[in-house]
């Protein structure tokens, strides 16, 4: 009897320090879309051999700092990289910034992770942001490697892969339920 009274007493407790430090129940009981993880590495090499990158990621890249969406397949990330992309892997976009259709389906096709996917379910909205990535990089991209949308910029390579519509609308909902909470 007195130990499932300890166990109440320190769940309540623990309760009450959570929200005392500014946590709501829902909090609690609820899942966060709008979540992400930081990483880096200090080699393209070590971080693809980690699988912090993808394959086609070149050898000779330094300083990577990538940020990835926890509950999703949305990952940004840049390198100090001053060569070329492997022709074999990458492929140059017919107009910067604006992959035809054609395009994405054949660079997600090749992806192991969106291979089984059509390119109308993948988004085109990125939902991450970091202090390093610049504004509108979509809109430079020039190469697609697999999923990511890259291009290359004052000795520094850039990449975004996008996550799903749907998981992009679930965190646009998401967002604007925690702003109209405020």
């Amino acid at each position: 009897m007195n130990k499932n009274r300890y166990l109440a007493v320190g769940s309540l407790s623990i309760i009450s320090a959570l929200l005392l430090a500014g946590c709501s129940v829902s909090d609690l009981l609820s899942d966060k879309l709008d979540e992400s993880t930081t990483r880096t590495a200090e080699s393209s090499s070590e971080a693809v051999a980690n699988g912090l990158l993808p394959n086609w990621v070149p050898d000779g890249g330094t300083n990577i700092e990538l940020v990835q969406r926890n509950t999703g397949n949305e990952r940004i990330f840049v390198m100090d990289y001053e060569g070329k992309l492997s022709d074999g892997q990458c492929t140059t976009l017919s107009q910067v910034g604006d992959p035809t259709d054609e395009e994405l389906a054949r660079a997600y096709a090749s992806d192991p992770r969106t291979k089984d996917l059509e390119a109308e379910e993948i988004s085109t909205t990125r939902t991450l942001d970091a202090e390093w990535w610049p504004d509108n990089a979509q809109e430079r991209t020039t190469d697609l490697c697999g999923r990511f949308w890259v291009h290359q910029a004052d000795g520094k390579l850039y990449a975004f892969a996008p996550d799903l519509v749907a998981q992009v609308q679930a965190i646009e909902k998401e967002r604007a339920a925690a702003e109209n909470s405020k």
